[in-house]
């Protein structure tokens, strides 16, 4: 039976002064153009398909096994990965954190943003602040996904049907409110696969971070969906989530912002 995994991409860089430039917390996140080049070459040596993420709200065919996402609109997503995605005829989702948009340095413009959705890429929401939602009463964390659904709508000029829950971060509550405002797909941290076919409305995904340290055997097994290796993230995953419940997302955050400073 066919598996579908959704690989989860941040940052791009090329050459250390592009990774210097890069925020110490989202470096963890940040993979080099080179690796992410190799991962592409690996999917196409595995003969594992890309599917287009558009087709997400309305169900996969059994033989699409990877869908990729990228998170919060870095400018690499326009300058790095979309010449490289359109070289290779494949699509990707960016889900984009609305107010970092045109605002925040080094990220994307709205024109870059327009420009990859013209180019066929899916733009979804990242919220609008990017606050983690379960932190926010029930009605700012709506409107996060309310205001940046309608910015993105605005800009790009057409239905924005799915979410990337910033931090991986949600309740129950955010995706009813979700749906409530015309979500149809949600992107989580959570780490698993699927099975290819109609996907409900509402589905929470699955997602599988790639990450710097993410060599080429690991990523061969995590694009395979390998028992072995899903067991052991799942593991490493659910120790990490203990933590956080019991730290709380701010310490917890302010903790990883800290290591993450260091190592930069």
């Amino acid at each position: 039976m066919s598996r579908l995994v959704v690989l989860m991409y941040h940052a791009l860089y090329e050459g250390d002064r592009e990774l210097v430039a890069i925020d110490p917390s989202d470096r963890p996140y940040a993979i080099s153009v080179a690796a992410f080049e190799q991962q592409l070459d690996i999917l196409s040596r595995k003969g594992l398909p890309v599917a287009d993420p558009a087709v997400l709200p309305r169900g996969l065919d059994k033989d699409d096994r990877i869908v990729l996402t990228f998170d919060d609109g870095h400018a690499s997503s326009y300058r790095h990965a979309l010449p490289r995605l359109l070289r290779r005829g494949l699509r990707a989702a960016f889900f984009v954190t609305s107010d970092f948009i045109g605002q925040r340095a080094g990220f994307c413009g709205w024109s870059e943003v327009r420009e990859m959705a013209e180019r066929g890429m899916s733009i979804g929401s990242h919220g609008r602040t990017h606050r983690f939602l379960d932190d926010l009463p029930e009605e700012e964390a709506r409107a996060e996904l309310r205001d940046s659904k309608a910015t993105i709508e605005e800009h790009v000029g057409h239905a924005v049907e799915q979410l990337s829950f910033p931090g991986g971060r949600f309740r129950q509550r955010d995706v009813e409110a979700g749906i409530l405002e015309g979500y149809r797909v949600f992107h989580s941290s959570r780490i698993g696969a699927h099975r290819a076919g109609r996907l409900p409305e509402g589905v929470v995904l699955c997602r599988i971070a790639v990450r710097p340290g993410t060599s080429a055997g690991e990523f061969e097994a995590l694009a395979s969906a390998s028992p072995g290796w899903l067991l052991w993230a799942r593991a490493r995953g659910g120790a990490k989530t203990a933590v956080r419940r019991a730290l709380g997302n701010g310490l917890y955050h302010a903790i990883y912002e800290r290591l993450a400073g260091g190592a930069g």
